[in-house]
């Protein structure tokens, strides 16, 4: 398994791969720029996206952006191969830029909180639209 950066000579796998492993019935899953090519291209030419590979195929990938000014890290998208479920894939790749503290946003009305509660991520903030959990690095 190797986790790195993704670049440009990734994006048509890496699109495909969002494609196959993004639910867009999933209520976490609240806009379609989730799924735009061309917003996966740009991140990953601005060095904004990660992949967990095992045997040459993508198995996880997430994308997130560096908010200099907040110092924090907002995670974007993310996804994993069903077959790689279960296996704290996510954790491993987090860690490899957990130099500040990550953050997701989820519609508060999502049952993908559950999911957050459950994997250790710990609830900063809530209003009306989303609750904000930021991922614990003692995991």
């Amino acid at each position: 398994m190797e986790i790195a950066l993704a670049n440009l000579s990734h994006v048509s796998e890496v699109i495909t791969f969002f494609n196959e492993n993004l639910d867009t019935n999933n209520s976490a899953v609240y806009s379609k720029k989730f799924l735009c090519p061309l917003g996966m291209k740009a991140a990953i030419r601005r060095n904004q996206m990660m992949i967990a590979t095992d045997q040459g195929q993508v198995v996880g990938a997430f994308r997130f952006y560096r908010k200099k000014t907040q110092k924090q890290i907002s995670l974007y998208q993310f996804a994993i191969s069903e077959s790689h479920r279960g296996q704290c894939l996510l954790i491993d790749m987090l860690k490899t830029i957990n130099d500040l503290p990550i953050l997701v946003s989820c519609p508060t009305s999502s049952n993908f909180n559950e999911y957050y509660y459950k994997a250790g991520w710990v609830l900063q903030e809530q209003n009306t639209e989303f609750k904000i959990w930021a991922f614990n690095n003692e995991q």
